[in-house]
């Protein structure tokens, strides 16, 4: 699918998308207790999910999640397609419930590594054929604790806190450094409300069923990064825009700092009742941000920084490298097909800002990366621009193109 996108002034009102991360983690949640979700969207990777829990004993029945006879494989093989998260909380799982499933998934995750939990669960039990997909896990680890990497992925982690909720307790110590701490967080949140606590300290978090709740409700909260992207297109061309039924922002960095990322780059930026309000500035600034614990934030930064004034320096990306696309790659090569020049040096990607007149139209292939797309189209409808297998929105996002259009971007689809 390609999208053509010509110069547009971008604003209005429009609903957050909702989360795959809330939604993926409520989905795995069903194997404590029966649970039923509102605002489930429907994006590739939470299918993804839907298709694990179901191999490992969950029934769905419309918004109804439930393993009545406990969580157990009934599958021999699962597919999880482009789901990076739903692999990384899926073995964990199956390494504590015990037994042998086949996994395989599509050709974006086949490239991303597993090393960290191949390493974990070395003589313990358990073994893991591959520390790339395709493969297969077999055994049952050996006791209630393990010890992991912190530097691959948090999603490990988070796949653990569920996994030892199911045995009722469970110690996960992490060699640091710790990436994508906001996403634990939100485990720790998530899993409250199936009775499970957490306790989270330094490199040690403890987890403990202390109550089973008959059933759950949980509505699938707003997404900041997804919603991001509209933000960045009204704060580029020159607009205002509102986007509402979004989660009060939390105590720590996660993908809700955008707000005030944004505002210190020169926009009006603002969250009031479940809204984040936002117009174009007359200027933008280069800033100097770590996004080691939301590193999704990114893409979503890049086109402010690639018309703000002097040099922005984004730190803590070197797990940028191992998402759906080589991310500092892509992002790098889409800025300089819009005319802007960008770099990657010891441990930063630098972005050197340029008049916004000065962007020149593009045409994109985004790699099979959904947050390129959504990036490139935020600078095209600047400059102009065609995205090319723009299709690979569907892994979070499905409706973003026809969002694009209600807020005012000029696009034309052609399948």
């Amino acid at each position: 699918m390609k999208v053509y996108i010509g110069r547009s002034k971008v604003g209005g009102r429009l609903r957050a998308p909702r989360s795959k991360s809330y939604a993926i983690r409520l989905i795995f949640s069903s194997l404590l207790s029966p649970v039923e979700i509102e605002d489930l969207p429907y994006s590739e990777d939470v299918i993804a999910s839907i298709r694990a829990v179901e191999a490992l004993g969950v029934r769905v029945s419309g918004a109804k999640f439930e393993a009545r006879e406990g969580p157990k494989i009934v599958s021999e093989r699962i597919y999880v397609g482009g789901s990076a998260t739903t692999l990384r909380i899926l073995i964990p799982i199956i390494t504590v419930i015990g037994g042998k499933i086949y996994i395989d998934g599509d050709y974006t995750l086949r490239r991303r590594p597993l090393d960290a939990i191949v390493e974990a669960i070395r003589y313990r039990g358990v073994n893991i054929s591959s520390p790339r997909l395709p493969l297969i896990v077999e055994g049952k680890l050996d006791d209630n604790w393990i010890r992991i990497r912190g530097s691959e992925s948090s999603q490990y982690i988070s796949g653990y806190m569920i996994a030892f909720c199911l045995k009722g307790y469970g110690d996960i110590y992490i060699d640091p450094p710790i990436v994508s701490k906001s996403y634990i967080y939100l485990t720790r949140d998530i899993l409250r409300d199936f009775g499970c606590y957490s306790t989270i300290n330094i490199n040690k978090i403890s987890v403990e069923m202390v109550e089973k709740p008959k059933l759950v409700r949980k509505k699938v909260e707003g997404d900041y990064a997804l919603s991001s992207f509209y933000v960045a297109s009204a704060l580029v061309t020159g607009g205002s825009i509102e986007i509402y039924d979004l989660p009060q922002p939390r105590d720590y960095f996660g993908d809700h700092s955008i707000i005030e990322i944004y505002r210190s780059m020169g926009a009006y930026s603002k969250y009031v009742d479940s809204s984040w309000y936002a117009e174009a500035g007359d200027k933008y600034n280069a800033i100097n941000v770590d996004i080691d614990d939301a590193p999704d934030l990114g893409p979503s930064i890049t086109p402010i920084a690639a018309i703000a004034n002097g040099i922005t320096r984004i730190t803590g990306v070197e797990r940028l490298r191992i998402k759906e696309s080589d991310r500092i790659e892509t992002i790098i090569n889409t800025l300089k097909s819009f005319g802007v020049r960008a770099s990657y040096k010891e441990g930063f990607l630098e972005i050197e800002g340029k008049r916004d007149i000065d962007l020149k139209e593009a045409v994109i292939d985004c790699g099979g990366d959904h947050r390129i797309a959504m990036m490139a189209s935020v600078l095209a409808l600047k400059a102009g621009g065609v995205v090319e297998n723009a299709q690979c929105v569907n892994k979070s996002n499905p409706n973003f193109w026809n969002d694009l259009k209600t807020i005012g971007g000029a696009l034309r689809i052609e399948n």
